[in-house]
């Protein structure tokens, strides 16, 4: 196995459209997400991919901007989230409370 599957992930909530999200959301929503984001934190990629809970699936109907793979995570029964990895980070995108959102 690659060193770089074994690190642990590393995280960028920097994208004005998941902060945008994340600042909307009511405050417990907030605590949850944030216990997620802990747990990924500790997480490798090879963990992250074979998480049942976190559902991690490529999006096939859109790319990012420069033609990178997106992908999809449920962070809880009602939010969803696209993210697209770069390196060791996961760069978070946006947040989806219609689950279908996440893939249009």
């Amino acid at each position: 196995m690659t060193k770089m599957l074994m690190e642990l992930i590393k995280l960028d909530l920097n994208t004005p459209s998941f902060q945008h999200d994340f600042f909307g959301l009511q405050s417990e929503e907030q605590v949850a997400l944030l216990k997620t984001l802990k747990k990924i934190s500790q997480m490798t990629w090879v963990q992250l991919y074979q998480d049942k809970g976190l559902h991690w699936e490529a999006i096939l109907s859109k790319q990012g901007h420069q033609g990178q793979r997106l992908y999809s995570l449920r962070f809880s029964k009602k939010y969803r989230a696209t993210a697209m990895r770069q390196d060791a980070f996961l760069r978070l995108l946006t947040l989806h409370t219609d689950h279908d959102s996440a893939y249009r």
